[in-house]
C-alpha cells in the first residue's frame, strides 16, 4: 500500500496548520508510529489564537489556552517534541515566505524520512468549514516547498547552511484532508488513543455531544475505500 513508507519512517514530522489538526487528520496513525517506535515531531504553524467565539477572549489568552491543550493532546500520543511557529490563525497565507524559511530550517535540523501535512493540491475547496479554512492550504504549500524544493537544495538560506545545517531531502510527503487519497493506516487498535488526545481540546471539542460517534463515523467513511474497519486516509507524494 502507498502508506508503506510512512509505517516504516524512523523519524517522522507532522507539519500543520493549528493545533487538534493533528489528531483530528492523523491521530491513530500518529499513536501507531509512536508505539512502534518512530520518533514524531509536531510543527504548529499558527497557535490557533483566533479560533473561537467567546468576545471576552483575547488571542493570547486563547493561543496559551490552545498550546497548553496541544501538548497534553500530542502526550496522550506520545509526542513531546512541538514546534509552535505563532503566526497568526487565519493569515498564514500572508507569512509564506517566513513560515517556508522556518520550516526549512525545522526540517534540516530534524531531518525527517517522512512529512505528513495538508494537500493544498486538493482542488475545490468542499463547503465545510476544515476545507475552506485559508491557513490548511497555506500551510501544506509550505510546507510541500520547504520539503520538496528548498530543505535540500544548498543554495536556499545559505545563512541555514553557514550555521552548520546540512540540506536534507526526505523520501515521501503524505498528504491529508485530500480529495484524492491513494491509501490508509488501519487505525482500529489506535482509535481510542486518537479520541482521548481530541477531547484534550476542550475549547474546540468541549461541547460535541458525541465525540467518540462522530469521529468513529470519520475513520469508517475513511477505511471503506479499502475494506479497513477504522482508517486515516492519505495522498502520497514522493
Amino acid at each position: 500500500m502507498s502508506t508503506d513508507l510512512l509505517l516504516s519512517a524512523r523519524r517522522v514530522m507532522v507539519i500543520v496548520a493549528h493545533p487538534d489538526d493533528a489528531e483530528i487528520q492523523c491521530g491513530g496513525t500518529i499513536a501507531r508510529l509512536v508505539r512502534q517506535g518512530t520518533a514524531v515531531s509536531y510543527v504548529l504553524c499558527t497557535s490557533g489564537n483566533r479560533g473561537t467565539s467567546d468576545p471576552t477572549m483575547t488571542s493570547e489568552q486563547l493561543a496559551a489556552l490552545r498550546e497548553a491543550e496541544q501538548r497534553v493532546a500530542a502526550a496522550r500520543l506520545g509526542v513531546g517534541d512541538i514546534a509552535f511557529l505563532r503566526h497568526d490563525d487565519g493569515d498564514l497565507a500572508y507569512a509564506a515566505q517566513p513560515l517556508r524559511q522556518e520550516l526549512t530550517r525545522l526540517i534540516r535540523q530534524k531531518r525527517p524520512e517522512v512529512i505528513i501535512a495538508h494537500d493544498p493540491f486538493a482542488g475545490l475547496a468542499r463547503y465545510e468549514v476544515c476545507y475552506l479554512h485559508p491557513d490548511h492550504r497555506a500551510a501544506g504549500q509550505a510546507a510541500f516547498e520547504a520539503a520538496f524544493f528548498c530543505a535540500g537544495g544548498p543554495l536556499f538560506y545559505p545563512d541555514q547552511l553557514a550555521e552548520g545545517l546540512v540540506p536534507h531531502r526526505i523520501a515521501a510527503l503524505y498528504l491529508v484532508m485530500s480529495d484524492a487519497p491513494d491509501g490508509c493506516v488501519d487505525i482500529s487498535d489506535t482509535f481510542a488513543a486518537k479520541v482521548a488526545a481530541i477531547q484534550a481540546h476542550r475549547s474546540q471539542w468541549g461541547r460535541q455531544p458525541d465525540l467518540e460517534g462522530f469521529f468513529r463515523d470519520m475513520v469508517e467513511q475513511a477505511g471503506a475505500s479499502w475494506g479497513v474497519p477504522l482508517a486515516e486516509a492519505f495522498r502520497l507524494m514522493r
